[in-house]
């Protein structure tokens, strides 16, 4: 009897295909997709796809596609510094650059040790004043907290300088940053940039509009104005010893949210005798999510993410991704354990990744065998890695 044989598999429909491809969370497995044929690569480049899954890149280049996948090595990630979105900061000796490891598109940013100093709006601020932190700035290193990509014209970063957080603002490819010189600045502690503007959050939840500004006789950015648009009560004050606090801005479906983190930590004494703290991983983590009410200056607190709706939030790099609720569970938040690595130090901490359901307030580990070292200081940290379609 002959052996009948059907047709080949890069013979499937397009919008067949397609429909496979909805059913592929990951961003690993829809890359083994588009590689089996042409016809499917094609399938796969033909319609808007919901976004993929992040990724989870640990500090020796290892990366995760969730939900759930094996390891697999991603060569050029190692070396990073930082992260923010999809892409990676890289140091080197004239500067930075940041790197989309997923197209091998590069921007170059100047070195956070060239600055060039502004002051916003403080009448007492004067030019011998920035004169003596220009010199103090030769001095020192400044420490980047926070690096946001906001449009190839603009990159902004919360750094610590002079003694206090300040707001540094630069065009890609340029030479210069250009940084707030208050001499009363807010303590910062995350920033966003949301529908075209640029918002940073300070430690008392307090919320400022940035407003940024070009120079056209030079051709670059500048701090002109704070503007405080929500001054709340702190959304949570935790108690001496028995809590810690961490808070994130994200950005999700128009709104911006800050998502407040409630979470035990003990008592660990560091090699130099200094008190430090240490988060407790996977234990009574607790989450609140409000909203901007810009109308009424005030944060709204939300209950619900929605089942399409899951954030990943980590200080340094946030983002709201909207899933199939049929693949992937939503209403959750994604966050790592133990890994704000400027308040809180411990000589044996490890941290791994979590996962806070909005709906029963329980946390689970999506990757239960993965933990990780945490680093020190100007050493890579585990970061979420957001590819595009």
């Amino acid at each position: 009897m002959a052996e009948t044989t059907g047709p080949p598999w890069s013979d499937i429909p397009l919008d067949l295909a397609g429909k496979i491809l909805r059913h592929l969370p990951a961003h690993v497995d829809r890359l083994r997709f588009a590689a089996v044929c042409p016809q499917w690569r094609a399938a796969a480049r033909r319609g808007p796809l919901p976004p993929p899954m992040p990724m989870l890149l640990l500090p020796n280049a290892t990366v995760y596609s969730l939900p759930g996948s094996k390891p697999f090595h991603f060569p050029d990630c190692a070396g990073y510094t930082d992260a923010c979105g999809n892409w990676l900061v890289f140091s080197c000796d004239h500067g930075c650059f940041l790197m989309d490891p997923f197209s091998n598109a590069t921007v170059t940013i100047p070195a956070l040790s060239c600055d060039r100093i502004r002051y916003v709006g403080d009448p007492d601020v004067d030019e011998a004043y920035i004169e003596s932190m220009e010199m103090d700035a030769l001095m020192m290193e400044p420490i980047s907290y926070k690096l946001v990509f906001c449009s190839p014209h603009l990159v902004a970063a919360i750094v610590l300088l002079w003694g206090a957080t300040r707001i540094a603002v630069c065009q890609p490819g340029a030479t210069w940053w250009s940084v707030s010189a208050e001499s009363q600045c807010p303590h910062f502690v995350d920033m966003a940039f949301h529908q075209g503007k640029l918002y940073a959050l300070t430690v008392t939840d307090t919320l400022f509009a940035i407003d940024v500004s070009m120079d056209h006789s030079m051709g670059d950015p500048w701090v002109s104005q704070m503007l405080q648009v929500i001054n709340n009560p702190p959304l949570f004050i935790p108690g001496p010893l028995t809590g810690l606090k961490m808070t994130y801005l994200v950005e999700a479906r128009g709104a911006l949210l800050v998502v407040v983190r409630k979470t035990q930590c003990r008592y660990a004494a560091g090699v130099t005798g200094l008190a430090a703290f240490e988060v407790v991983a996977g234990e009574q983590n607790e989450f609140e999510v409000f909203e901007a009410n810009f109308v009424q200056s005030q944060w709204t607190k939300v209950t619900v993410l929605g089942d399409d709706q899951i954030l990943f939030v980590r200080r340094r790099c946030s983002r709201s991704v909207c899933v199939s609720h049929d693949e992937v569970p939503g209403d959750c938040i994604f966050f790592l354990e133990n890994e704000d690595e400027d308040l809180l130090w411990s000589k044996v901490a490890s941290s791994s990744c979590s996962v806070y359901s909005m709906k029963d307030g329980k946390v689970s580990t999506p990757l239960p065998t993965v933990s990780w070292k945490r680093g020190r200081r100007n050493t890579p940290f585990a970061t979420w890695l957001f590819p595009q379609n």
